[in-house]
C-alpha cells in the first residue's frame, strides 16, 4: 500500500518542471553533402574554408605524389594532424575528412583542437607545430602499416600560417 500511496503523490504532484513548445530556438539545418543533393542542384559551398578567416587558423594545400596515387584505398580518410613535436606525440588540433581530390586546400584552427587532449588549448597562440597529413584505410586514427602520409615543407609552423605545402609521398 505504501509503495502506491508514493507512486501516487509522485504522479500528483510532478517533476515541477514546466515545457512550453516553441521556446527553443529551431535546430541549425546540417550541411548537406553534394551527394545527397536532388539531381541538378547546384553545388553547395566548400566548407574547407569556413574556419579560414578564424584568428590564428592555418590554411594550405595537401597533393597526393603521383608514386603513391594509385595506393589510396577507395574508403579511407584524410587525416590533417598539428603537433607540438616532429616525431609525435598528443596532437594539438586534428581534422578527419573522406579521402578528397588532390590537390586539396584546407583550414585548420580553434574548432579543429583535440577534445579532453585540448582542454585549454588556443590555437591562435600556438607559437611552434609540426603538420602532418595521412590518408587512412581503415578509419581509426592511429598510424597502420599500408596508411600515406606526408609532412608539411615549411615544419616548424606557427599559428595563423598561410599557403602552406603538404605532398603525401611516404607509405608507412
Amino acid at each position: 500500500m505504501r509503495r502506491w500511496s508514493t507512486l501516487y503523490l509522485a504522479l500528483l504532484l510532478g517533476c515541477g518542471q514546466n515545457y512550453e513548445e516553441g521556446a527553443h530556438p529551431a535546430p541549425k539545418p546540417l550541411p548537406r553533402s553534394a551527394s545527397s543533393l536532388p539531381a541538378g542542384h547546384p553545388p553547395v559551398e566548400n566548407t574547407q574554408h569556413e574556419f579560414a578567416d578564424e584568428p590564428g587558423a592555418i590554411t594550405g594545400t595537401v597533393r597526393l605524389s603521383p608514386d603513391v596515387g594509385d595506393r589510396v584505398p577507395r574508403d579511407a580518410y584524410l587525416y590533417l594532424i598539428a603537433r607540438e613535436r616532429a616525431d609525435g606525440g598528443a596532437p594539438y588540433a586534428f581534422r578527419k575528412t573522406k579521402v578528397p581530390s588532390f590537390p586539396h586546400t584546407f583550414s585548420l584552427g580553434q574548432a579543429h583542437v583535440a577534445r579532453m587532449l585540448g582542454d585549454g588549448i588556443v590555437f591562435a597562440e600556438i607559437p611552434e607545430m609540426y603538420l602532418i597529413a595521412r590518408i587512412d584505410g581503415d578509419g581509426m586514427a592511429g598510424a597502420r602499416p599500408g596508411d600515406l602520409s606526408g609532412a608539411c615543407v615549411q615544419n616548424p609552423i606557427a599559428a595563423g600560417a598561410r599557403n602552406l605545402e603538404i605532398t603525401i609521398d611516404h607509405i608507412n
